[in-house]
């Protein structure tokens, strides 16, 4: 009798628990952005033998250059932070920890990847659907060629850097960002 009245209390627990989660609306963008100097920031197609890599750069400080470009369609880039200690001097974002997608102010981070694709001549930065195979691909940016080496990403029009912020304190976490729901 005991363990009916401990499941019965459990259930009616659980139940009235989620009621009220359903009545409180949940915070749609917990997250705000902060627009930054395009100029700091790059992104790269790194090439690995499983295909390419996305790498994105940011210039924190003007102690030392972060890269360097060479070229043009395809633009090479070099990594000159691999050549020094860049702590405080150049930040790196190389997975979904450092950097997501942002549409119109809302942050897809949960919804879509950003992944490197190759397509004929070119590597493209694309957004990703996580979940739903049929959702719209997102083009976001291009190499404009292939090259042997660390390949300039070419972001489309309207897309831009930024970082994520939390009450008005800027994160770590670099947004690709637009302001309105592009199609491929």
């Amino acid at each position: 009798m005991k363990t009916f009245f401990k499941q019965l209390i459990a259930a009616l627990t659980t139940s009235g628990l989620l009621t009220l989660s359903s009545i409180v609306p949940a915070k749609a963008n917990f997250f705000d952005q902060k627009e930054v100097d395009q100029s700091r920031y790059v992104a790269i197609a790194i090439p690995r033998a499983f295909g390419p890599q996305l790498l994105i750069i940011e210039q924190k400080t003007d102690a030392r250059e972060c890269w360097s470009e060479s070229g043009d369609r395809p633009t090479l880039v070099d990594p000159l932070l691999l050549n020094f200690d860049f702590t405080g001097i150049c930040g790196r974002a190389t997975d979904s920890n450092g950097y997501s997608i942002r549409i119109a102010g809302t942050d897809l981070s949960l919804e879509y990847a950003l992944s490197l694709q190759m397509s004929g001549g070119d590597i493209r930065l694309m957004g990703i659907s996580r979940y739903d195979s049929n959702a719209p691909r997102l083009l976001i940016g291009r190499t404009y060629g292939l090259a042997n080496g660390f390949t300039k990403i070419v972001l489309e029009n309207g897309w831009r850097f930024a970082k994520r912020s939390y009450q008005g304190q800027e994160l770590g976490h670099i947004y690709v960002t637009t302001d309105w729901m592009p199609t491929e």
